[in-house]
């Protein structure tokens, strides 16, 4: 996402981050109008209305990276982590997303499948299916 905020006009929001390098500060900071993060750690008292706010009437790509599933329910990925988003903490802000945004693009990325382990799988599966779905069918949600 850092190359994407290359360009002057894109704005970032970013839900369930639970840690970011010391590196990528000065970044942030400087950025602050263009980058929104919502740390998992204060998911209870988020506003999923304000936080996509920043994107209503923009083209949206929607990238989702697994490692942002809490690790109880999405292990195979390069960094699980512990406090992370649930299932349906992600369909409540990938809907409000696809109901209020145009989506242009998406992707599911960070899997890291573990033989003989099927279930990650699925969610990733899944997940995509949803997002598709609910990008498709915007009107009738």
């Amino acid at each position: 996402m850092r190359r994407c905020l290359d360009f002057e006009n894109i704005t970032l929001v970013s839900a369930g981050i639970r840690n970011i390098s010391a590196e990528e500060i000065p970044f942030l900071e400087a950025n602050r109008d263009r980058i929104h993060i919502h740390w998992a750690k204060d998911k209870k008292s988020w506003d999923i209305e304000k936080m996509i706010e920043p994107l209503i009437g923009r083209p949206v790509y929607l990238t989702f990276d697994l490692d942002g599933f809490d690790s109880s329910l999405m292990y195979a990925t390069g960094t699980p982590e512990p406090g992370g988003l649930f299932w349906h903490d992600a369909m409540e802000i990938i809907e409000a997303a696809c109901k209020k945004c145009e989506i242009v693009g998406a992707d599911v990325n960070e899997l890291a499948p573990i033989e003989n382990m099927h279930s990650c799988n699925f969610l990733a599966a899944k997940l995509a299916y949803k997002i598709m779905s609910y990008a498709f069918l915007r009107d009738r949600l």
